[in-house]
C-alpha cells in the first residue's frame, strides 16, 4: 500500500475552512456551585468534514479536540483560550482507503488537513490517530453516496416582529431505499476563518425519507438564528448522511446552545470512534451559494 505525503502550502487547506459547518454553539451555562467530582481522564474527540474539489478528489478536514469537564469553564471562558487549551496538536493522523494511506498535515489549533484524497462512494475507510499526550484512537465509516440538489431558491422573509428571515425551498430526488439528508445553511459573509470553526453560526436541517422513499422531495423551511439582508452571501450544504450519524447529529442539535457539550462530547451521544468520542463521517456535500434577495 503506498503512502502518500502532503506538499500542498497549509493556506490552502485554511482557506477553505470558512465554509464548513461545524456545529458549535456560543453561549455557556451557568457554572455548577458543586464539588466532589472526580476528575476524568480526558479523551480524544473527533470531527471531520470533507471539503468538495473535482471529483473524485477531495480535500479532508479533521478537527481534534480533548474532553474536559463541565466545571472547566464559565461564563468568562474564551472561546479561543479554550481551543487552544483542548486542542490535540501532537497527533499523526492518517486515513486510509481501499488503495492508499494518506498522511494529513498538522494546521495547528488541532486541525488536521489533507487534499485532493479520492473518496469513493460505498468504500470503506479509517481513520488512526496516534496522540503523544492522549494514546490512539480509530474509527472506521462508508462514504456515502453524493446528492444534489435538483431545485434551490433562496428569498427574504419578514416574519411582522422586526425581523427578516432566510426562506429557502429546496428540491431533490430521492433514491429508493432508506435514506438521511442533512441541510446546513452557513453565513460566510465573515472573513474570519477561526471564528467560523468555532461558532460558524449555521443552521442545521435533518431529513429523513420515511414519506418520500423513491420520489421526488420538496419543502420550503426558514432559517432562524439572526436577521439576513438583501445581497448576504449564504452557502447552503446538501449531503446524504449516514442513519448513525443522523442520530448523532439530532442529538447534538438538542444541545446547540452549549458550548460545553459540544467539546466534552457526553457519554450518551452516540460514536463510531473507539478509544474516544465524537463522529467520523464521510460524505461530498452539495454546495450552492446563493447571494440572498438577488436574483
Amino acid at each position: 500500500m503506498k503512502q502518500h505525503y502532503l506538499t500542498r502550502q497549509q493556506g490552502l487547506i485554511g482557506a477553505k475552512l470558512l465554509t464548513l459547518g461545524l456545529l458549535v454553539g456560543s453561549c455557556l451555562p451557568e457554572p455548577l456551585p458543586v464539588d466532589g467530582i472526580p476528575v476524568l481522564n480526558p479523551q480524544i474527540v473527533v470531527s471531520t468534514q470533507i471539503v468538495p474539489d473535482q471529483l473524485p478528489n477531495e480535500s479532508f478536514i479533521v478537527l481534534l479536540t480533548k474532553t474536559f469537564g463541565a466545571l472547566d469553564a464559565s461564563d468568562d471562558t474564551d472561546p479561543y483560550e479554550l481551543i487552544e487549551q483542548i486542542a490535540v496538536d501532537d497527533a499523526v493522523v492518517t486515513i486510509t482507503g481501499p488503495d492508499s494511506t494518506y498522511n494529513l498535515l498538522n494546521i495547528g489549533s488541532g486541525i488536521y488537513g489533507g487534499v485532493f484524497i479520492p473518496f469513493l462512494p460505498n468504500a470503506s475507510y479509517r481513520l488512526d490517530v496516534v496522540s503523544e499526550s492522549l494514546g490512539s484512537v480509530t474509527a472506521t465509516t462508508t462514504v456515502q453516496p453524493p446528492i444534489t440538489f435538483d431545485e434551490l431558491i433562496t428569498e427574504l422573509y419578514f416574519n411582522g416582529y422586526d425581523d427578516t428571515l432566510l426562506q429557502v425551498t429546496q428540491q431533490f430526488t430521492d433514491p429508493v431505499g432508506k435514506d438521511y439528508y442533512m441541510v446546513n445553511v452557513q453565513d460566510i459573509r465573515r472573513q474570519d476563518v477561526f471564528e467560523n470553526l468555532l461558532n460558524p453560526r449555521d443552521f442545521t436541517r435533518l431529513i429523513d425519507d420515511v414519506n418520500f422513499d423513491g420520489e421526488k422531495h420538496r419543502e420550503s423551511f426558514r432559517v432562524v438564528y439572526r436577521d439576513y439582508y438583501a445581497g448576504d452571501t449564504t452557502a447552503i450544504y446538501l449531503a446524504r448522511i449516514s442513519e448513525e450519524y443522523y442520530n448523532f447529529m439530532k442529538l447534538r442539535l438538542d444541545n446547540r446552545y452549549s458550548f460545553v457539550e459540544y467539546l466534552s462530547e457526553p457519554v450518551n451521544y452516540p460514536t463510531n470512534v473507539v478509544g474516544g468520542k465524537g463522529f467520523f463521517n464521510l460524505y461530498v456535500p452539495d454546495v450552492r451559494i446563493k447571494y440572498v434577495g438577488v436574483d
